[in-house]
């Protein structure tokens, strides 16, 4: 997917989300991201090829155990979790990776 209309329309959510939700992402992945390689004794390289790309790397770091939310309280983020209909999202992190990439990280 190459477009934000195109990541929005597969997953269902708006334009305006997937952008709000790459921000979150952003703001979080910034807070995070020297923990995050501290964790790897061989630092940036040895947590990048621990992953397939940067726009995994960064959601799952950044979407697991709500980060987003707890980084971005001010933003309402619940659509990220949940659907409409109250069950919970099963796409998160494909989702994430999809947005990330979307904006030429």
């Amino acid at each position: 997917m190459r477009t934000i209309q195109e990541v929005a329309k597969k997953f269902d959510i708006t334009p305006g989300q997937a952008s709000q939700l790459y921000n979150a992402m952003s703001i979080t992945w910034g807070t995070i991201y020297s923990d995050i390689m501290n964790c790897f004794e061989g630092g940036e390289d040895e947590a990048y090829s621990a992953y397939s790309d940067e726009a995994e790397m960064v959601a799952e770091n950044t979407l697991d155990a709500d980060r987003v939310t707890t980084f971005c309280p001010d933003q309402d983020l619940k659509w990220v979790y949940r659907l409409e209909d109250g069950s919970y999202r099963m796409d998160i992190m494909e989702m994430g990776e999809a947005i990330w990439r979307t904006h030429g990280r």
